[in-house]
């Protein structure tokens, strides 16, 4: 009976169709927005994860704010010397280990000055040090135009075809990497194998030049460290220098040499003409300033980043896990201000008309005063009045709010179908994309709902509460 007679009241007033239709409007609006937003938010995400930052990264820990580019403190950071990832390969086999993980890579990064070998074409780069093709299995966003990744052991660079065009080189050229050393500089030569591009070209990514860890640690300084467990030295040669030895002193270990009065000449056997063979250290070397992870599809980024964490305090390793957009630096953060700000916009405007919307349903209240009053009289409870006001204002908004999802469904559709390409560089970094793409998600829905719901409720307490104040006697003789 209460709902039959609340949908009775809603069609039976003539100010109804003018509530409807504004908060259907208005919430038409607000999902065109967030839709807009939420697919710029996803398109640079999407693109960046792809091109060079992954999902999330592990970094050393760092009191300064620091990205794949080093120290990028507000005013004061700079480019700085990076430390290197310890335990690496106990981090790395455990994240391996996780059933999200899709892939993982060391990473060596730094800043260099790039030159073609005769000293011509010179751009400053930001240098990755990386295993060719197992960085490229996870950055999907990188397509080889010409060439080959470098092998494993193997120096060589790989060029996006913005960098190679600057540096007026290609595949098979030599490029040479410069960087400052105090007073000296240190120069640092690799081949070039491969050219490539990325799907969604960014200004930034243009200054990328992929190249491998040999090289870059050479450049950048880094020492080459091995793991313990591949490379195994004797039982004598580990003990040489222990407690158990009756060394007094370091020159007793050469108590039993003595002198020679003429040079010893001893003729050359076949068997010492031969080439002594040394065992060579294993080239997998665990220096790295990151690892970069990929997780699998559907996998949510926010849980398996505080797994991670989890296991990186129970093992006391000073290490930190950082998503994306701070592995990437200023170079994401000023799209995302940008996004910010815009967003802020839209939600002040729709903060007015939302304003507006809630003042019509307490008004809307407020003039049936003499109505509560007559009910009351006749024996109606407050309780029973409070529900139906209650009732009537969620037909209205609930209504007005499936109308302004289908609304903001079919302004979507129409975005889409227009196909509207971007030309503008900063347009295409911001949306992530060079053609406009938006659509409407579950969770803006959601929110939207809840929205009106709250529009309801902010719609009814206050003018109820108001209403039933006044006795039935004051309320039919007029009383407001």
């Amino acid at each position: 009976m209460l709902l039959k007679l609340a949908l009775k009241n809603v069609v039976s007033r003539k100010s109804s169709l003018v509530i409807i239709l504004f908060i259907t409007f208005a919430v038409c609006l607000f999902c065109l927005a967030n839709a807009v937003f939420d697919s710029t938010e996803q398109g640079v995400q999407t693109n960046y994860v792809a091109s060079f930052t992954g999902d999330f990264i592990i970094r050393p820990e760092s009191k300064f704010q620091q990205s794949l580019f080093g120290d990028e403190t507000p005013v004061t950071g700079e480019l700085t010397t990076l430390n290197t990832i310890v335990p690496y390969e106990k981090i790395n086999d455990a994240l391996i280990q996780l059933p999200e993980v899709y892939g993982t890579t060391g990473q060596i990064s730094g800043a260099a000055m790039a030159e073609r070998a005769d000293g011509a074409n010179r751009s400053p780069a930001y240098v990755f040090g990386v295993e060719g093709q197992p960085y490229l299995d996870l950055m999907k966003s990188i397509n080889i135009l010409r060439g080959s990744p470098y092998n494993s052991g193997e120096r060589g660079a790989m060029l996006c075809t913005q960098m190679a065009e600057k540096l007026g080189v290609d595949v098979g050229s030599t490029i040479q990497f410069i960087v400052s050393d105090g007073p000296n500089y240190k120069i640092r030569a690799a081949l070039v194998t491969a050219v490539f591009e990325y799907e969604i070209y960014n200004e930034i990514f243009g200054r990328f030049i992929i190249t491998d860890p040999i090289t870059a640690r050479s450049l950048l300084g880094i020492n080459e460290v091995f793991s313990s467990d591949s490379y195994d030295l004797s039982e004598e040669a580990t003990n040489l220098f222990s407690e158990n030895n009756d060394f007094s002193d370091f020159d007793d270990l050469f108590d039993s040499a003595f002198d020679f009065d003429q040079a010893l000449i001893q003729e050359e056997s076949p068997e010492a003409s031969e080439e002594v063979q040394v065992e060579e250290l294993p080239s997998e070397s665990t220096s790295w300033n990151y690892i970069i992870v990929r997780l699998k599809e559907g996998q949510n980024t926010k849980k398996v980043m505080k797994k991670v964490s989890r296991l990186i305090r129970k093992n006391g390793w000073p290490v930190q896990v950082a998503d994306w957009r701070h592995a990437a630096g200023s170079t994401a953060l000023y799209l995302f201000w940008m996004r910010k700000i815009f967003n802020i916009g839209i939600v002040i405007v729709l903060a007015a008309g939302f304003i507006i919307v809630n003042n019509t349903l307490v008004i809307n209240i407020l003039d049936r005063t003499r109505e509560i009053g007559t009910l009351r009289a006749i024996g109606a409870k407050k309780r029973f009045i409070s529900l139906q006001c209650m009732t009537e204002n969620l037909i209205l908004t609930i209504t007005s709010g499936i109308l302004g999802v289908l609304a903001g469904n079919i302004g979507t559709h129409f975005i889409n179908k227009a196909h509207i390409v971007l030309h503008n560089s900063f347009l295409v970094q911001l949306f992530g994309a060079d053609a406009i793409q938006v659509y409407v998600t579950g969770g803006n829905v959601f929110k939207l709902f809840l929205l009106v719901l709250v529009l309801a409720l902010l719609g009814w307490i206050y003018p109820v509460i108001n209403a039933l104040k006044v006795s039935p006697v004051d309320a039919i003789s007029g009383a407001k």
